[in-house]
C-alpha cells in the first residue's frame, strides 16, 4: 500500500488567493456604499472600514483611491454590456418596425441608467471628483456598446439603414440617449413620464435622420 504524499503548501498562490479574495470584498463593499449612500461615500477610509482593514491595504491592491474608481468604472460597463447581452431578441415582428432592435438596445440602455444611477454617473458623469479613466478603460468601456454596433452594421447589411460607418452611427445614438439620460438624472425633468417622452424622441430624432442617409456624412 503506498502512502500517500502530503499536500505541499503553495505559500505564493496562498498569498494571491487571500489578495483576490481581499480585492473582490472590497469591491463589493465600494458598490454597495455607491449603490446605498452616493458616489461621495467612496473613499478610501469608508471602504476599507466597511471590510475591517487598513487603508494601507486598499493602496496596495488598487492603488489608492483612483484605482478603485477605474475598478468601478469598468464594472459600470462590464453590467452594461451584460444587460444589452440578457435583453436578447427584439420582441414583435421586425416588418412593422425593421428598427426593433436598436429601439430594445435604447429601452435597455435607458433602465440600466434608471436602475444604476449611481454607475451610471461613475461611467458617464463626474461623480468621483478628480477621476479620469485611463486611455486603456475608454476603449474597454466603448467595447461595452459592441453590440449597439453590431446592430447597426446588421441592419445596414439587411436594407433597413442606409449603408454607412456603423460604428458613427452608434456614437450618434449614444450621444442623444447620454444627453436625454443625464438631464433626467440630475433631476431636470420634474415629471418621470416627461423624461421618457423626451429620451424616446431623442432616439427616434437620430434613427429617423439615418433611415433618411443624413448620417452617412
Amino acid at each position: 500500500m503506498k502512502n500517500k504524499k502530503t499536500p505541499v503548501v503553495d505559500f505564493r498562490q496562498a498569498q494571491e488567493n487571500l489578495r483576490g479574495t481581499l480585492r473582490q470584498g472590497m469591491l463589493e463593499a465600494a458598490t454597495r456604499l455607491l449603490r446605498e449612500e452616493g458616489p461621495q461615500a467612496l473613499t478610501v477610509r469608508r471602504v476599507a472600514e466597511a471590510v475591517n482593514c487598513s487603508t494601507t491595504l486598499l493602496y496596495s491592491l488598487f492603488g489608492g483611491k483612483d484605482g478603485l474608481a477605474n475598478e468601478l468604472y469598468l464594472e459600470g460597463f462590464a453590467r452594461l454590456k451584460a444587460a444589452f447581452a440578457e435583453a436578447g431578441p427584439p420582441s414583435g415582428r421586425r416588418k412593422s418596425d425593421p428598427l426593433a432592435a436598436l429601439r430594445q438596445h435604447a429601452r435597455v440602455y435607458h433602465e440600466y441608467a434608471k436602475q444604476n444611477p449611481a454607475y451610471y454617473m461613475v461611467m458617464f458623469g463626474d461623480a468621483i471628483a478628480g477621476f479620469v479613466p485611463p486611455v486603456e478603460s475608454r476603449n474597454q468601456a466603448w467595447e461595452s456598446l459592441a453590440a449597439l454596433i453590431e446592430t447597426f452594421a446588421r441592419l445596414m447589411d439587411e436594407g433597413a439603414l442606409p449603408r454607412s460607418n456603423p460604428t458613427a452611427a452608434a456614437r450618434l445614438l449614444w450621444a442623444a440617449m447620454h444627453g436625454a439620460v443625464s438631464l433626467e438624472l440630475k433631476g431636470y425633468y420634474l415629471k418621470s413620464e416627461r423624461a421618457d417622452e423626451l429620451f424616446n424622441a431623442a432616439v427616434d430624432a437620430v434613427l429617423t435622420a439615418l433611415q433618411a442617409g443624413m448620417g452617412s456624412r
